[in-house]
């Protein structure tokens, strides 16, 4: 019987520390941090563009909800809008494939984020090489 217990605690505790369901919102402050490392590595002609989209990083907000079952829904809000034309919502997929997270929004191929979760963080980077994007996002 005790063994039994042991079996069952162990599984629960598994399962609290590893699951990645659950609801995230944008770390706009890591976030940030990791776009202007990237920003910096750009050359000079198109950091402009990528400092302007970095500063519209403090007028929004992300959600990202992972559901059982490998189902994704996303809402991003601008604040600030009077008209909510600029928020978005999107469904989507995500798998794990080992230690990475996938995520797929949308109906469009290439909207795709490969993440890692470390703690209660998922780390996300989205684009390729040249267009790296960079987005933390936190289980609330």
């Amino acid at each position: 019987m005790k063994t039994n217990k042991l079996l069952v605690l162990g599984a629960l505790a598994l399962v609290g520390c590893g699951g990645v369901e659950g609801t995230y919102t944008l770390d706009k402050a890591e976030t940030k941090k990791s776009m202007e490392a990237e920003v910096a590595k750009m050359p000079a002609d198109q950091q402009a563009g990528a400092k302007f989209m970095l500063a519209m990083f403090d007028d929004m907000n992300v959600t990202m909800e992972l559901k059982s079952g490998g189902v994704v829904s996303s809402k991003t809000e601008m604040k600030g809008k009077p008209d909510p034309k600029g928020d978005k919502e999107e469904a989507g997929t995500w798998k794990k494939d080992g230690d990475t997270i996938i995520v797929t929004q949308g109906d469009k191929a290439g909207k795709e984020m490969k993440c890692t979760k470390s703690g209660k963080s998922l780390s996300c980077t989205a684009g390729d090489e040249k267009n790296k994007m960079t987005l933390v996002f936190a289980k609330t």
